[in-house]
């Protein structure tokens, strides 16, 4: 007889409480749609974002390494089977 499957685990998480260190400001005036929990973990995740500055010799450095990279391993292929 087979053995019975069992349903879908369940862990019970906490609710996430929202940080109350930053002083309410005025741009959360106006109403808005849906719930108000849900909006504000929006805002939150919005505001959090850092704006990281790309190194502007990043790309052109990393495309001189793959070239070489490429151009090494065909001089290898025509030494080992030339």
């Amino acid at each position: 007889m087979a053995d019975a499957k069992k349903g879908m685990a369940r862990i019970p998480v906490p609710p996430k409480v929202p940080k109350t260190s930053e002083p309410e400001s005025g741009r959360d005036a106006r109403p808005q749609a849906g719930s108000d929990s849900d909006s504000r973990r929006v805002q939150m995740l919005m505001s959090q974002t850092a704006s990281a500055r790309r190194d502007s010799l990043v790309v052109p450095l990393v495309g001189l390494l793959l070239a070489f990279s490429v151009i090494s391993l065909i001089v290898q292929m025509l030494i080992a089977f030339g």
